[in-house]
This record gives C-alpha cells, structure tokens and sequence, in this order.
C-alpha cells in the first residue's frame, strides 16, 4: 500500500512520554518546529515514577513553569538509597529545592501535555512509528494512524520511545549492557489498614518492602521478596502474589483489597545503554537511551535532564548556527551521566537483591555506615540530587569526561566555574529577580557582575547581555567578572578578569543578519555536518509567564 505524506517537520519527537513533551517544549523555544508522534490513544491510568529531583526542579524553573508542579507536588526531604532505613537528608543542598517532590507520574505528563498545547506543538496520538530510513537531508518515517498509514518526514528523528525502542533498533544502535537475571513486583492496591504513615519502608533478612500513598484511596505496595526474585519473567502478577510477599516480609497485608482499578507490574534489573546517542540524524533519550532497575527513581528524571540537554543543541543545528561538535556533545556529556546512574542502581540491586549471609551482612554494615558518616550519606544525597553534575569545561568537541562534582567547593572563580550548573542566585538591577528568571527565553546570557563586557554584533536573539548585581554577597563568587551560561543552564565559561567570552566557540560564527526563524521546510544538513545513514533494510513494514517560586533559599 502507498502511504499518503504529511507536511514535513523539523524534528519528529517519537514517543509522547514526559522525556518526548519535555524536549518538544525545549526545541519549540529554541525556534525550530517539532511534532510528538505517540502511539497510544490515551495515557495509562497508573504512574510508574513518583519522584522529581531537585535538579529536574531546577529545569521547570528555568523554563518560569515550576509554580505548576509545587502547587500540586508533596516536598519530602529525605529520599533512601537502596531502601535503607537511614535516609539521605536533602536540606543542605544549594538549591531553592533542596527536597524531592513526589508527585505521581501521571501528573507530571498531564502537566506537560498542557505547557505543550499553550505552545501551540503538535501532539499526535495513535501515531505508532513502524519504521524509519535517513538519508543525508532528512529522516522518513513510516507511522501507523487511525487513517492509514502516512510517511511524515523531519530534518531529524528522536527516539524518547522507551526501552523497547523502535527508532532505536530502526537506526541500528546497539542496545549494551546486562538482561535481566531477576525481578520484583509492585502495585497501586487499596489498603483497608494502611500504616500510620503516608510512607513506610522495612527491611528484614528476607527482602525489603515500601508502602506509599500515592493518591486517592491507593497505595504503592513494592517488595523484594528474596522468595520470588528469580520467578519466571513471563509469569503473570497476581493479586496473591502480592499479598503472599507483603504477608512473608512485613506481617501483614494491609487489608489489601482487590478492586477493578488496581495495577500490578513485575519490574526486572535489566540494566541497558545504547552503544551511541546518535546515528546521523537520529538520536535517542530517555529510556530509549538507557534502562536500569528503578532503584531511587531516577529514570524520569535522568530522561528530562537528557532532553534538557539535548533541545538547545539540535534546535541550533537546525537553525544552521551550531558550532563544530555541539550536537555531538549530547553524547558526550550525557552518556556519561547515563552511565553513572546505572552503576548507582546497579549498586543499589547489589544490596537490596542479594539474599546470601554475605549479601544480608553487607547490607547491615552499609546501613550502619549510612547512620555514622556523615559525608557518605551527604555524597549520595548529591549525586541523587542531579545538582553535581558537571560536563566537560572545553566545550563541544572537547575531550574531557562528563561526571559528579564531589560536593566541596569548587573554587568558584574564573574558569572553574565552566561545566556546572549555575545556581539561581538573586540578582539586583536584572530584568528578573534571579538567574533562572534570565533563562525563560531559553537563549545564552552573558552575564556581567562586575564587567561591562559586550556582545559583538551577529548574536542578535541567541544571546541575552545582562548588567547587574548579586543581590547579596557570596564568598564563592567573590571576584566573578561574568560568565556565559548556556540555554540549560549549565555554565559555558566564567572569568575574574576583563577576558572576552568565547561566544564562537559555544554559538558558532557571528552572523551577518539574524537566520530566520524554523519553517515547515527540511533544512540540509549544516555544511561539514557528520551524517551517517541508516543501516540498509532499516525502513521497516509563545513563552510561559513567570510563575511564583516558593522557596527563596539565595544559593
């Protein structure tokens, strides 16, 4: 059958998840014009994450659209490491966030499915991309929709189509790492004898379990039964099983009941990385990208930040103003955290799946470390956070590793600022109250502390010069002329001198007139662009308002 042909798109976003809306918001602001193709005709009714992060926090807030999430959102400061009963205290950390938020996932997709409509981006359900080829203009994709089957073809294609990854396996990217060897269950249950708080955790020699209210009359029940670990994958999750596993580790069930909008799932430690972020005009995020045990639920948030990163940069490539090596960055900077958070769950399987005297020892002895030094359950608490990471200082193509900074003070002067995060420190004499308030547009600022540096002409609506003061004094900022920080907020440069900012470097050439704005028209690639095309047989059958932050902590 001939399949009728769409208008094409500067980037077809696959999958409408929270990471597919979340980079399709970030690409509209960076000018150029995406579509979410999504293949299911409705969002499910259960929420596989509950957790947001403060860094992930930090990115609504850049974005003037965290208000949204605090007011519906329950702060709760302490989070675990691997279902420990000494947790992880989140109150020292150097942010206006310094908690995490839990607010069912769910929520989070309602939320963004509406920042996505007031944007005006299209989001197709019952769109189900079967297959795709890419050649060295564009990509086309085959999608199934109520109507037929339609081609639509972008200038790129981004796979945020989870673990199982069509845009991935069209495009021939490997999928490395470890299959799954065990698994747990979970369910949204109802409880007739609840525990007397909204959240419980227990760890016994047998396994571990956590209740949480997660909204309603429903109850999170998730346990990992040493009983049940190595039960078939295709085993189907009954109502039982839960209770059996509930009743073995805890005592009891709750008054577990069974009702016809209950869920359960069986979830296994399959820990998973694709071999690249980019083949050509594909690329991949979220859980296309990397899967892992859910241990301290990570996954969502490591797929926002994955799309927060990555917006920016294509939309700028699009544009044909990217310098060389910045839509590679995104590999370089991001697979390396992705990296870190599947060891970090991996380690965390290691203590709570291992059912030996050796494993049960272990475990105790952790648990103990936890409660007794300070400054291991302070590193966790980090690195959980999202607030250390730091990407290389030498910019797109450069050679140095993405990672977690240690947590101490990083000498903030001159260039040692470059690769991490900017705090949303006040500011007097700025159009906005703060720094993040400077990053709604979602362009580089080059802000000037102490320095009355210009932009040279030709950066006219990527970049943003602001002159002003820190509200307040700051001893690690002390000497700070001005820094350059990038549309994600991360810091691009800083100095303590008068130096000139390396605007070419992190925007590409200074242009003559300012390009115009994305079309519907497929841009060629931008000259000396890497293009690979795909593997053959690989086709297979206007910006938010400012919104109310609630927190004022100045760091």
């Amino acid at each position: 059958m001939t399949a009728s042909r769409m208008p094409a798109y500067d980037v077809a976003v696959v999958g409408g998840g929270p990471v597919g809306m979340w980079l399709a918001a970030e690409l509209h602001r960076g000018g150029v014009r995406p579509v979410v193709l999504e293949r299911r005709a409705a969002r499910p009714p259960y929420s596989k994450a509950l957790t947001i992060y403060p860094r992930t926090m930090e990115q609504f807030a850049m974005r003037g659209i965290i208000g949204r999430w605090l007011d519906e959102g329950t702060p709760v400061p302490s989070s675990h490491f691997a279902l420990m009963k000494n947790r992880l205290d989140f109150s020292f950390l150097p942010t206006r966030y310094p908690y995490t938020l839990f607010l069912p996932q769910r929520r989070t997709e309602e939320l963004l499915e509406e920042h996505l409509a007031e944007l005006g981006v299209p989001y197709l359900r019952q769109h189900a991309v079967t297959g795709l080829r890419q050649d060295e203009t564009g990509v086309d994709l085959e999608v199934d929709t109520p109507g037929g089957a339609v081609a639509i073809r972008a200038a790129y294609a981004v796979g945020c189509d989870g673990a199982t990854s069509v845009v991935r396996a069209a495009a021939g990217i490997e999928f490395e790492g470890n299959p799954e060897t065990w698994r747990t269950i979970l369910g949204d249950v109802e409880l007739a004898d609840p525990p007397p708080t909204p959240a419980m955790t227990l760890n016994q020699p047998g396994g571990s379990l956590y209740v949480l209210a997660v909204g309603g009359a429903l109850w999170r029940v998730a346990v990992v039964d040493h009983a049940t670990l190595y039960d078939p994958a295709d085993k189907p999750v009954t109502f039982e099983d839960l209770r059996a596993s509930a009743l073995r580790l805890a005592g009891t069930d709750f008054g577990m009941r069974e009702t016809p909008d209950a869920w359960l799932s069986r979830v296994g430690n399959a820990a998973r990385q694709a071999a690249g972020y980019r083949a050509g005009r594909v690329l991949l995020a979220g859980d296309a990208a990397h899967i892992h045990y859910p241990a301290g639920g990570q996954g969502l948030n490591l797929g926002l930040q994955d799309a927060g990163n990555l917006g920016w940069k294509l939309a700028a490539e699009i544009r044909g103003e990217a310098p060389d090596g910045l839509l590679d960055s995104y590999q370089a900077e991001r697979y390396p955290v992705g990296l870190d958070v599947i060891d970090d769950a991996l380690a965390q399987c290691a203590l709570i799946a291992n059912p030996s005297r050796e494993g049960i020892a272990l475990r105790d002895r952790f648990n103990e470390f936890l409660g007794s030094q300070p400054s291991l359950s302070r590193e966790l608490a980090i690195r959980l956070s999202g607030v250390a990471i730091r990407y290389p200082a030498d910019g797109p193509g450069g050679g140095q590793r993405a990672g977690h900074d240690d947590g101490g003070d990083a000498g903030l002067g001159g260039g040692s600022l470059a690769g991490q995060r900017v705090p949303d420190l006040d500011l007097d004499g700025a159009p906005a109250d703060s720094i993040f308030g400077l990053l709604h547009p979602a362009r580089f600022v080059l802000l000037n502390l102490r320095s009355a540096a210009a932009a040279p002409a030709g950066y006219a609506g990527r970049l943003d010069v602001v002159t002003a003061k820190l509200a307040a004094d700051d001893p690690e900022w002390t000497g700070v002329r001005a820094l350059l920080i990038r549309p994600d907020g991360y810091i691009a440069w800083a100095t303590d001198t008068d130096d000139a900012p390396p605007l070419a470097t992190w925007l590409g050439p200074a242009l003559a007139r300012r390009s115009p704005k994305a079309s519907s028209s497929v841009r060629p690639a931008r000259p000396g662009a890497s293009v690979r095309p795909a593997p053959a047989g690989s086709l297979s059958s206007a910006s938010p308002g400012r919104e109310p932050q609630r927190s004022r902590r100045p760091r």
